[in-house]
C-alpha cells in the first residue's frame, strides 16, 4: 500500500491470500489511476522505465511518452472546412467476429468526420504474409491514412516505409510488435515512432493472470495458460504476462502451455486431452479470442464445475459461456476504441498538425457480475448494418 515516501507496495507471501493481493492491487489502481491495467517496466523507453510507478528508489526517471513533432504530409489550412479523406484499417485476421466492434468504431469516427473508411485483412485466418500483400495493395490505392496491426518485428518494415514515402500517414492498433523493440528503434527505422492504440500485451496478460488468481480457491495448486498461435507475438506476450502474475503472487504450479490453434475441432480436442491428462487442474485461462474452446472442452469433459476458466477478448461464444456459468471471466481490450480513436488521431494530425499519440485501452474484466451489461452493449451487428458494412 502507500509508504511514507509516496511509493506503492504490495505485500505478498505465505501469510497473504490471493484475494488479499487482489484487494491491494485494486487499492493501488484507485490511488494510482491505473484503470485496471498493470504496466510492465521497460528500461530505456523514452528515457523512463516504462512503468506507472513514477520515480524509483534508485533515482530512475519516471516514465513518459516523448511525442515526435513530425510534420504531416498535408498542407495545414485552418481557414477552410476539412476535406473528405480516405482511411483504411488492416488487421492480421479478418475471419473472426472479434473485429466487429473495431469496425463499428472505425465507421462511427469516419462518419463524424465525413471520411471514407475501409476495413480489411486476411479472410482465411491469421496470416502475416497475406496481410502484407493486402497492405501493399492499400498503399497503391493511395489513401490518406492507414491504420494497421503489426504482428512481426521485421516483416512489415518495407510496406510501412513505402506508405510513409508516399505521404500516407501510418498508425497502428491492437497489435504492434515493433513496440517490443522500443520507440527509439522505430525512430531509427522510419524516422518516427509509430503511434499505437491498444493494450500493452504483457500487462493485459498479467491482469488476466491476476483475475485467474482472484477466482481460484485458496487451496488451488495447478493451472494452465493456453493460446491459439505461439507465433503471434501479442498472444505469446499475454501468456507470459499471465504466467508471471501467477508465479510472482502464488506458489501454484503452471503446466506447459497448451497451443489450442484457431480451429475449434482441433482446439477443443487438444484441450480435452490436456484436461484428461490433468484431472487435478484447478484453472485454465486463454490468451485470445479462441479461449472459449476451453469452456467447451471443460464442459465436454465434465470438469467445468470443478475448475476456474478464464478467457480473453469479448467473443460472443466466450460471453455466452460466462452467462451460462461454464466460464468464470474474460479479459477485454476495448476493440471499439481501437477502431475509433485512430481515426480522430489521423484527423488531428492531417488537419491540425497534432502528432498521434500512444493510447492504452486497458484490460477490462468481464465476469458474472458484469456479464449482463457486456451483452447489452454488444449490438455490433446493428451498428455495422447502420453503417452499411
Amino acid at each position: 500500500m502507500a509508504d511514507n515516501d509516496g511509493r506503492i507496495s504490495v505485500r505478498v507471501g505465505n501469510g497473504i491470500s490471493r484475494r488479499q493481493v487482489m484487494q491491494q492491487l485494486g487499492a493501488i489502481a484507485a490511488v494510482g489511476g491505473l484503470a485496471g491495467c498493470l504496466q510492465r517496466d521497460e528500461e530505456g523507453q523514452d528515457g523512463g522505465n516504462g512503468g506507472d510507478s513514477g520515480s524509483d528508489s534508485d533515482g530512475a526517471a519516471p516514465s513518459y511518452q516523448r511525442v515526435d513533432l513530425t510534420p504531416p504530409p498535408t498542407e495545414l489550412d485552418f481557414s477552410r472546412d476539412p476535406p473528405e479523406r480516405d482511411i483504411t484499417m488492416v488487421c492480421h485476421n479478418a475471419a473472426i467476429s472479434f473485429w466487429d466492434p473495431a469496425i463499428g468504431g472505425l465507421h462511427d469516427a469516419a462518419s463524424q468526420l465525413g471520411w471514407n473508411a475501409t476495413f480489411t485483412g486476411p479472410s482465411g485466418g491469421f496470416s502475416v504474409e497475406e496481410q502484407i500483400n493486402i497492405l501493399e495493395n492499400v498503399v497503391a490505392s493511395e489513401p490518406d491514412a492507414i491504420v494497421t496491426t503489426v504482428s512481426d518485428t521485421e516483416a512489415y518494415n518495407s510496406v510501412i516505409q513505402d506508405a510513409l514515402d508516399n505521404d500516407i500517414a501510418v498508425l497502428t492498433f491492437n497489435t504492434n510488435s515493433l513496440r517490443e523493440e522500443g520507440r527509439q528503434h522505430m525512430r531509427e527505422e522510419f524516422g518516427q515512432a509509430l503511434p499505437f492504440v491498444g493494450q500493452d500485451q504483457y500487462s493485459s496478460g498479467y491482469a488476466n493472470g491476476m483475475a485467474l488468481l482472484d477466482k481460484l480457491p485458496d487451496d488451488a495448486s495447478k493451472v494452465t495458460i493456453g493460446l491459439a498461435d505461439p507465433a503471434h507475438s501479442g498472444q505469446a506476450a499475454r501468456a507470459s504476462g499471465a504466467e508471471d502474475a501467477i508465479r510472482q503472487n502464488s506458489d501454484i504450479e503452471i503446466t506447459d502451455r497448451v497451443n489450442y490453434t484457431d480451429d475449434s475441432n482441433e482446439g477443443v480436442s487438444r484441450i480435452a486431452n490436456h484436461l484428461a491428462a490433468n484431472p487435478e487442474l484447478d484453472g485454465m485461462a486463454g490468451s485470445d479470442a479462441y479461449s472459449w474452446f476451453i469452456g467447451q472442452a471443460a464442459e465436454e469433459e465434465g470438469m467445468a464445475e470443478d475448475m476456474v476458466i478464464g478467457g480473453f477478448d469479448l467473443d460472443q461464444n466466450t460471453l455466452d459461456y460466462i452467462q451460462q456459468g461454464v466460464m468464470n471471466y474474460t479479459t477485454g481490450q476495448d476493440p471499439y476504441s481501437q477502431g475509433y480513436l485512430p481515426v480522430h488521431q489521423a484527423f488531428a494530425y492531417l488537419e491540425r498538425g497534432m502528432p498521434p499519440k500512444e493510447i492504452m485501452t486497458g484490460a477490462e474484466i468481464v465476469d458474472q457480475e458484469t456479464i449482463d451489461f457486456a451483452l447489452e452493449r454488444r449490438n455490433w451487428g446493428e451498428l455495422l448494418e447502420y453503417h452499411g458494412v
